[in-house]
């Protein structure tokens, strides 16, 4: 595997263990469901934009892989 997908994979795992804690967290949570934009920002704080920006290339690639652990997480929650 390239040093770059490497590189990618552990920015990702960085960004799912945080929105983990995002959601756990009962500050992220609104009469009992979890405001998403809050878990976001939480994330962007912990690791600051321009380091998503510089591993990532882009926010954009940073809400791709947000959105994709959101539809798991609700996806889990309907189960």
């Amino acid at each position: 595997m390239m040093n770059k997908e490497i590189k990618k994979m552990n920015i990702e795992n960085q960004i799912a263990e945080l929105f983990r804690a995002g959601v756990a967290n009962p500050e992220n949570k609104l009469n009992g469901v979890v405001d998403y934009d809050f878990v976001c920002a939480d994330i962007m704080i912990e690791m600051s934009i321009d380091i998503l920006i510089e591993e990532m290339g882009s926010l954009e690639e940073f809400y791709k892989v947000f959105d994709s652990l959101v539809d798991i997480e609700l996806a889990l929650e309907a189960a």
